[in-house]
């Protein structure tokens, strides 16, 4: 595989994206992992072209990409269409796409203990906290948080990659340099945005592959303060909860009459 053309093809085929889009990192990993195996650089091909890497995807025939201010482009075949998750999710406390806080940690802290999922509890926590049957979750390594950094500085323009490659290659503290060189050049944002996006697509794959059921409460940060009133509570307590314990919940015929005379009144 040592055309780009047929490499971003077959890249976008193998992440499904013949019927879902994806994020343009996570096509950037996908195209460096299948270009490996036959010796073909991406990360040297863009930076000899002198263009961004979404700039030579977009002219491979048959690729569509969908550009979203303050976040990562989206990239398809022709026919694709964005991801189920690619909009705001309903609940959601905070802007699409944030993670809660247990996921997040869960996806991105360096720990000598694994976390691992409680569907019983719907908590992510580490493997020595867990209580009762568990879901293991792929372990955080320093060098994957690198790698993952790295794929996202290969899709900038070469002439900002120096600084930002230097400090994780060859810094004592690579990912705190890495940020502080991402705000000098002013490219926090696409950062934030980028691995949002990436977390995103790995929880969900995460998900599929142990056939477990997305909760839409993963996608949403906790708010700072917790609801006082016993409705507010109720309204956040919902997306915790499956569709069968939904079912279970005893609602009084009283509440029942009271809805019915409402909507009879509207």
């Amino acid at each position: 595989m040592s055309d780009w053309n047929s490499l971003t093809l077959k890249a976008l085929r193998t992440l499904g994206a013949d019927s879902d889009m994806v994020p343009g990192a996570r096509l950037h990993q996908e195209m460096v992992k299948i270009g490996s195996r036959s010796s073909f650089d991406v990360s040297a091909h863009v930076a000899s072209s002198n263009q961004s890497f979404g700039a030579l995807t977009g002219q491979v025939a048959g690729v569509v990409i969908h550009k979203r201010p303050g976040s990562d482009m989206l990239v398809g075949l022709e026919g694709a269409k964005p991801p189920p998750f690619d909009k705001p999710l309903e609940n959601s406390a905070g802007s699409a796409g944030t993670l809660r806080k247990d996921v997040y940690e869960a996806f991105t802290k360096l720990s000598p203990v694994p976390c691992v999922y409680l569907p019983g509890s719907d908590r992510f926590v580490p493997a020595n906290r867990a209580e009762g049957p568990s879901i293991k979750i792929p372990k955080v390594t320093l060098e994957g948080l690198i790698r993952e950094r790295e794929e996202f500085v290969n899709s900038l323009h070469p002439d900002v990659q120096p600084p930002l490659l230097d400090a994780l290659k060859h810094s004592p503290n690579p990912l705190a340099n890495f940020h502080h060189e991402l705000r000098n050049s002013g490219f926090i944002a696409g950062w934030v945005s980028a691995r949002t996006d990436l977390l995103r697509s790995r929880v969900i794959e995460w998900a599929k592959e142990n056939d477990i059921e997305l909760r839409n409460s993963w996608f949403s940060r906790t708010p700072s303060r917790m609801a006082t009133t016993t409705h507010q509570a109720m309204e956040r307590l919902i997306p915790h909860l499956t569709a069968d314990e939904i079912r279970d919940l005893k609602i009084p015929f009283r509440a029942i009459e009271a809805l019915l005379a409402e909507r009879s009144e509207s």
